[in-house]
Formats: C-alpha cells, sequence, structure tokens
C-alpha cells in the first residue's frame, strides 16, 4: 500500500514538473531576454494605463498582460521580479488578485468555448461562463482596490523608481549577450524553483491518495437537503469535486435529459467549487505558488486567492437560491 502510494506520487509529481517547468522556463527566458534587448519599452503604451491605475509597477503590470496568454508566464515575472527585489510581497499578492481576469480569457478559447457550452448547452453554458468571468472579474476589482490600498504610498516601496531605472533605461545589450544573460537568469531562477515545485507537488499527491481531502465532499447531501435542491445537484457536486470534466458531462447529460433544472446545474456546479476549493488551490495553485513565491509568500498568496474565491462563488449560489 504505502509503496503504491509513494510510486504514484512519485510519477504525479514528475508529470506535473515536467508539463510546467518549460513553460516557467519560457516565460522567464522571454521575459529576462526582452528586457536586456529594450523590448520592454514598446509595451508602454499597454501597460503604464494599468499600472498607474492599480497603482502597481511596470513589471507588476505587464505580468498582468502576460497573464492573459499564460498565468504561468506572468507569474515567473513576478517571481523574478520579487527575486530582484523590484516589487515588494504585498504587490504580488494584489497582482495575482488583478491577474484573475486576464487569466481566464486565456482559458476562454482552449476551454470555455470548445469544451463547457457545447457540454451544457448554449443557455446553460453561456451561463456559467458569464458567472465564471463576473467572479474572475470582481477578483480583479478586489486586487486593484488591495493594490491602491496598500501602495498608495510611494515611498513605501521603490520598485516603480528601481524598474525604471534597471529596465527602461538600461542600456540596450546586443542578442548574444543578452541570449547568454538569459539563459543563466533562467537557469539561475529553475534551480531554487524546481525541487521546491516537486517536493509539494510529491506531498500533495500522497495527501490526496490518503483521502485526506474526501472529508469535504460529505457536507453536501445535508446542505442541499436543507435547501430542497434536486439530488442530481450532489451527484453533479460530487462528481465535479473528483474531476471537473465528468462533473460538466454528467451535468450536461442530466440537463438534456431534463432531470435537473438550468439553475440547478449552476447551483451544482458553484457548489461543488465551493467544496473542493482546499482541495483544488492546494493540488493545482500551492505547488506553483511556493515554488515562485517560497512557502511563506506562496501559501499567503493562495490563501488570499482561495479565499476570495469562496467568498465570491458562495455569494453566487444565495442569489441563485433566491431568484
Amino acid at each position: 500500500m504505502i509503496s503504491y502510494i509513494m510510486h504514484t506520487s512519485l510519477i504525479y509529481a514528475l508529470y506535473w514538473v515536467a508539463k510546467i517547468v518549460p513553460v516557467i522556463a519560457i516565460g522567464i527566458f522571454v521575459t529576462s531576454f526582452a528586457v536586456n534587448i529594450g523590448l520592454m519599452k514598446k509595451f508602454d503604451g499597454l501597460i503604464k494605463p494599468l499600472s498607474s491605475k492599480a497603482n502597481i509597477s511596470t513589471l507588476s503590470a505587464l505580468s498582468v498582460v502576460t497573464c492573459t496568454f499564460s498565468t504561468t508566464a506572468g507569474y515567473s515575472m513576478l517571481s523574478d521580479g520579487l527575486n530582484e527585489k523590484m516589487i515588494s510581497e504585498r504587490e504580488v499578492i494584489a497582482t495575482t488578485l488583478i491577474s484573475s481576469f486576464p487569466s481566464i480569457l486565456s482559458h476562454l478559447l482552449p476551454f470555455f468555448m470548445p469544451v463547457v457550452i457545447p457540454i451544457l448547452g448554449l443557455t446553460a453554458g453561456s451561463i456559467y461562463v458569464c458567472l465564471v468571468g463576473l467572479a474572475a472579474f470582481l477578483k480583479t476589482c478586489f486586487g486593484i482596490f488591495l493594490a491602491r490600498l496598500w501602495l498608495k504610498d510611494a515611498k513605501t516601496f521603490s520598485s516603480k523608481s528601481r524598474l525604471s531605472t534597471n529596465h527602461d533605461n538600461a542600456p540596450v545589450e546586443d542578442n548574444r549577450s543578452a541570449l547568454n544573460k538569459s539563459v543563466k537568469s533562467t537557469y539561475k531562477m529553475l534551480k531554487r524553483i524546481v525541487p521546491t515545485m516537486f517536493i509539494t507537488l510529491f506531498l500533495v499527491s500522497v495527501a490526496m491518495e490518503l483521502n485526506f481531502f474526501d472529508s469535504f465532499s460529505t457536507i453536501l447531501e445535508p446542505f442541499t437537503n436543507i435547501l430542497g435542491l434536486e439530488s442530481e445537484v450532489v451527484l453533479i457536486s460530487a462528481t465535479e469535486t473528483v474531476n471537473t470534466y465528468s462533473g460538466l458531462i454528467l451535468a450536461g447529460s442530466l440537463l438534456d435529459k431534463g432531470l435537473i433544472t438550468t439553475k440547478g446545474v449552476l447551483i451544482a456546479l458553484l457548489l461543488g467549487t465551493v467544496v473542493s476549493f482546499s482541495t483544488r488551490f492546494v493540488k493545482h495553485s500551492l505547488p506553483l505558488h511556493v515554488s515562485l513565491f517560497g512557502p511563506k509568500l506562496g501559501s499567503k498568496t493562495v490563501a488570499v486567492n482561495a479565499a476570495t474565491t469562496l467568498v465570491i462563488d458562495v455569494l453566487f449560489i444565495i442569489v441563485l437560491l433566491i431568484i
């Protein structure tokens, strides 16, 4: 039994490290290379308005924009900036929240449009996608609020001036020199990130194999019984806690057969997210955040994002129950 858990957890950790690390490496390398050849200056028209409105540094604003294409690459930029003492820990937390809506946009074409809407149907699928997008937008607004609150004093952290000095006014290097410097910077960052990510993924997998998080699903049935929801809500929510795709497919199937209403499907999917939110954040977000930002800041960032997501989803469920 123990050997099976260890073997499964090892395979799981190796799989996710192999899947995530290349993205992180590309993100760090491209960012470093763009800075070294002076390419970052060309993004001023896009990132300066965001930087000034949200009261965050240019690097953080560029990270938000990058999250529209790859969240991992965007967070890697924050990690690099934090490591170089260009941004503060509070700015990292606020920026990860601000990145919520751009991150959702990165999933629009590869996931929501071709998967969610066809499975749930045009009406239920579109409403669900809109709810997910609205939740991400509210998280972004909350992040902007925190940034303006925490970073309102320019002298609190000199990242903005330092970023401007080190990046915008830095002499542009030739491509070969910039390439060598970027490779060294990427290697240095990965040498710190990869071991931490592997260990965290391995421990999380062991916890999952020991059914450490299964107890969360037991709260579903009493909750739905009290609220008078369809029994299918429990089935969909419980399935979603195990696998998102399975939950969506089951919801679409029951909806197509008329065994559950659109409202029931929306509540079921949101409820499944609420019940499994701790598992999802620990399984997917924690290893990445800890490896990029360290155990203390990484855990704090995950906790803030998870709590914000939980509150918003619970509010959505309450509204759906009322209407």
